[in-house]
C-alpha cells in the first residue's frame, strides 16, 4: 500500500513538473521577438530604420530571444562598439590625456557610458526599467555630447567618429523602444 501511494505521488509530481516545464517553455516561446515586432521597432518615428534593421536582422539568434534577452544583447553589443570607438579615439593621434585634447570629451563620456554597462544589466535583471531607461538615455546624451561639443567643431569634421557616435546613439534608440513598447515601461508612447 505504501509503494502504491508513493507511485501515485511520484506520478502526480512528475505530471506537475512536466506541466510547469511545458508552460514555461511555451511562455518563453510566445515572448520571442517576431519579424513584425522588429518591423515595429525599426519603423518608429525618429528611429534610424536602416541601422535598426541592419542590427536586428543581421543575426538569426535575434529571433530566438525574448525582449529582455534582446535588450541584454543590445547593451552588450553597444558596449563592445563603445569600447572599440574609445580605442579608435586613443589610436587616432589626436587624443591625449590633456583636458584640452580634441577628443578628450568623447573618450571621457564614452568611458563613463561603459562603466554603466554592468548597472544596466543589473537593472534589466531586476526589472527596474525606469533606472535602466535613465542609463540608456544617459548613453544617448553622451553620444550627443561627443558630437555637439567635440566632433562638430573640428575642421575637417572626422566623419568616422561622427558615424560611430551616431551609431552609439542609435543603439540607445533601439533599446529604449524595446523597453517602452514591449516591456511596458512607457506603453502609451508606443500605441
Amino acid at each position: 500500500m505504501v509503494a502504491s501511494f508513493d507511485r501515485k505521488k511520484s506520478l502526480v509530481l512528475s505530471m506537475v513538473l512536466l506541466f510547469l516545464f511545458v508552460s514555461s517553455s511555451y511562455a518563453k516561446f510566445s515572448m520571442m521577438v517576431t519579424k513584425t515586432e522588429i518591423n515595429t521597432i525599426c519603423t518608429k518615428q525618429d528611429m534610424n530604420s536602416s541601422f535598426c534593421f541592419e542590427i536586428l536582422k543581421a543575426t538569426p539568434e535575434i529571433a530566438r530571444l525574448d525582449y529582455s534577452d534582446l535588450i541584454k544583447y543590445l547593451i552588450t553589443y553597444q558596449a563592445r562598439y563603445i569600447s572599440n570607438t574609445v580605442k579608435l579615439f586613443k589610436l587616432s593621434g589626436g587624443y591625449s590625456k590633456d583636458i584640452n585634447s580634441t577628443y578628450h570629451v568623447c573618450v571621457e563620456v564614452y568611458e563613463d557610458a561603459l562603466s554603466g554597462r554592468d548597472n544596466s544589466l543589473r537593472y534589466l535583471a531586476a526589472k527596474d526599467y525606469p533606472n535602466l531607461s535613465t542609463l540608456v538615455g544617459a548613453t544617448m546624451d553622451d553620444a550627443f555630447t561627443c558630437i555637439d561639443e567635440d566632433l562638430s567643431t573640428m575642421k575637417p569634421i572626422p566623419q568616422l567618429f561622427m558615424t560611430r557616435s551616431y551609431a552609439i546613439k542609435n543603439f540607445s534608440d533601439i533599446i529604449l523602444v524595446v523597453l517602452q513598447c514591449f516591456l511596458k515601461y512607457d506603453y502609451y508612447l508606443c500605441s
